[in-house]
């Protein structure tokens, strides 16, 4: 290997270095502004999901669907691998199913797979909610279940979500209630506090992952400049060489 390739192959790496840092970046302060969103959507979907399941009744069907929520970008680890994973694993236990995947990696994905799914969604970070076309869908089940991760305690956990859970209820008075608009704010809630905690564990993950790429290329430049120093080294040595022997002829 000649100084030439080397210094090639440092200016590539520097390129790297820079783009990886970038991104962390990136990644690090928009988690500042989305951790504040998932904050406010917490106490949101929380006080929704108590009057939602007070006035609730839980319907006689067997109709089931299951929501996968994942990214659209990638560099962010495995978190979609595992994901989907754990998901394909529920629907080969569970049967009558109706499925419906959110984010980019998981249609993706299973655009080469023989499965049969009744939506395929993509959200933009800046608008996430269901169309009235698919709220009317969704109303008719007896139960959905929402795929998703979450940062709990500084690690990304896979989450799945029972829209309808069983809930003690304390038989409040609850007058002059619209249950169709009600459950279709539950439903929204729900599935935007969901992409955003899921949204924040892809920063996460990309932050984490972009900084330990930066880290491994600052580190390779410096062994690289080590081995061109080396290199130039010998070669101006061996050049000195070749003088001295030549006078002493």
């Amino acid at each position: 290997m000649n100084i030439k390739d080397i210094k090639n192959k440092i200016n590539i790496l520097i390129n790297v270095n820079k783009l990886t840092n970038t991104m962390s970046m990136i990644s690090f302060s928009k988690m500042k502004k989305i951790n504040k969103q998932c904050f406010f959507l917490n106490k949101l979907y929380i006080e929704v999901k108590i009057i939602f399941l007070e006035i609730y009744n839980i319907k006689k069907n067997n109709f089931f669907c299951c929501i996968l929520i994942t990214t659209n970008k990638g560099f962010c680890g495995n978190i979609n691998n595992d994901i989907i994973k754990y998901f394909l694993k529920f629907i080969k236990i569970n049967k009558n199913l109706d499925l419906i995947i959110i984010g980019k990696k998981s249609i993706d994905f299973f655009n080469k797979k023989n499965l049969f799914f009744k939506k395929k969604i993509i959200f933009n970070e800046k608008n996430v909610s269901f169309t009235n076309n698919i709220i009317k869908i969704l109303i008719f089940y007896e139960n959905i279940f929402f795929f998703s991760s979450k940062l709990i305690n500084n690690n990304i956990k896979i989450i799945k979500t029972n829209l309808y859970e069983t809930y003690t209820k304390n038989f409040y008075e609850l007058k002059k209630i619209n249950k169709i608009n009600l459950q279709n704010i539950y439903i929204n809630f729900t599935l935007k506090y969901l992409f955003y905690q899921n949204y924040l564990s892809e920063l996460k993950n990309r932050m984490m992952i972009m900084k330990s790429a930066f880290d491994s290329s600052k580190k390779i430049i410096k062994n690289m400049n080590i081995t061109k120093n080396k290199i130039r080294q010998f070669k101006v040595t061996q050049e000195m060489l070749e003088i001295v022997n030549t006078t002493n002829i």
